[in-house]
């Protein structure tokens, strides 16, 4: 059986536990688990089971989002192996624009952001996405300040000259593993993420931007990707 965990602490206090169960490998048949088998995650001292949220989901929001090692564990019958995965959820942080977006903020200027406590030596990894543009993603070291480059707005051929809001996601990943009951693919991944939201607008003096008209792109979506 393929399992794909997670552990998302968005800001607020809390950590959203998931997981999301198939056989036949990632993009196979969704598990419903029956009878006796359930999951179990552990976090900040505390144990709850998981509740189905879809074909193959499971979660549970568990009130905690400190840094320190969160489990799951697959229960079930006396004659049926269980399994699990462990991943260690990093240090908290809170993120600031420091880049003044009272009135939005052009195209063809810089976005600075800066974040505390940083965690030297180690990556964030940044994505920015929004209705007008193409969603982009990188990596950044994990030193507190980041400038995103106006090369990096990359505007929708349908959107030229539109401002539209956009968010700057920033997420520390910690380290996590799988038992090896689970197929390979298997993963655990715990992060906290944080995320800065601003308008952006054509740059200043331009009635319309320079259009990416590339085929693809991708939109955000409230899983961790």
């Amino acid at each position: 059986m393929f399992a794909d965990m997670l552990a998302l602490a968005p800001g607020d206090g809390s950590t959203l536990v998931r997981v999301q169960l198939a056989v036949g490998g990632e993009n196979g048949t969704a598990v419903t688990l029956v009878g006796d088998d359930r999951l179990e995650a552990r976090f900040a001292a505390a144990t709850e089971a998981l509740v189905r949220s879809g074909r193959g989901r499971y979660e549970r929001q568990m009130a905690a989002d400190s840094a320190g090692d969160v489990s799951v564990q697959l229960l079930r019958a006396p004659d049926d192996a269980g399994a699990g995965g462990r991943a260690w959820l990093p240090e908290p942080f809170v993120a600031v624009l420091e880049t003044d977006a009272s009135a939005g903020i052009g195209r063809d200027a810089g976005v600075e952001v800066s974040w505390s406590p940083a965690v030297p030596g180690a990556m964030l990894r940044w994505t920015l996405a929004g209705r007008c543009l193409w969603t982009e993603t990188g990596t950044t070291a994990d030193d507190g300040a980041f400038r995103l480059e106006p090369g990096l707005f990359r505007v929708r051929g349908t959107q030229s000259g539109e401002t539209c809001e956009v968010e700057l996601r920033l997420d520390r990943e910690g380290t996590g593993s799988v038992d090896s009951l689970w197929v390979p693919g298997s993963r655990f991944r715990a992060i906290q993420r944080r995320a800065v939201r601003f308008v952006s607008a054509p740059a200043r003096g331009d009635d319309a931007d320079a259009v990416d008209d590339r085929a693809g792109g991708a939109a955000l979506g409230p899983d961790a990707g």
